[in-house]
């Protein structure tokens, strides 16, 4: 029986995120546009999809690691924190978005919430597992990577012209320099000597 892990994280994730688009349970909050997920981070998310995503992991992360809390769900989704010249610290992961992921997910009927945490429902597990096995028989397209633009360097087109420029005032100054030392061919050796030898014809 094919299960959670036997196909890699992130194409399960993928699958599964696609799918709780059409949960009306899962929904991202007004706030969700705006909100980092972590203090550790500079900007808020790219992906405007991001919400479906995280849940998705979250899912996953209980079906794993169940029952657990959203204390210990946020040192999963934490990170480094750069603080400039001091060394960098872990921080954790925002608390407020696995709060509410996982609320969502109770919701939807996918996660369990009692005494000793939050864990997987059978519905949740069975949900995973099948999702799985299509994973496994139809492997989701490789996401292509991002490409950074190159910018052109205005250096180097400056020092181009400036070369060009270097190159004219070199020309014109060839060019002169030509001109100064334009001089009549020189006779050779032999015919001065074999002209001055002959003597006029009477």
């Amino acid at each position: 029986m094919t299960t959670v892990y036997d196909v890699p994280a992130d194409h399960l994730i993928r699958k599964v995120a696609e799918e709780l688009k059409n949960r009306q349970e899962i929904k991202p909050p007004a706030w969700a546009a705006f909100a980092k997920t972590g203090v550790h981070k500079e900007m808020p998310p790219e992906d405007p999809d991001w919400w479906f995503i995280r849940a998705a992991a979250v899912l996953r992360r209980v079906y794993v690691d169940g029952p657990l809390g959203v204390e210990r769900m946020r040192s999963f989704y934490g990170g480094s924190k750069n603080r400039g010249s001091k060394p960098n610290a872990f921080r954790k992961g925002s608390g407020s978005i696995l709060r509410k992921a996982l609320q969502q997910l109770e919701a939807a009927g996918l996660i369990i919430h009692d005494k000793t945490g939050r864990r997987v429902s059978p519905a949740g597990m069975a949900y995973l597992d099948n999702t799985a096995k299509e994973v496994l028989v139809h492997p989701p397209a490789p996401v292509p990577k991002r490409v950074k633009p190159v910018a052109e360097e205005p250096k180097k087109a400056e020092a181009g012209k400036k070369g060009g420029k270097a190159q004219k005032g070199g020309d014109k100054a060839a060019k002169s320099d030509d001109a100064k030392g334009e001089k009549k061919p020189a006779a050779k050796k032999g015919e001065g000597k074999k002209a001055e030898g002959k003597k006029p014809e009477s």
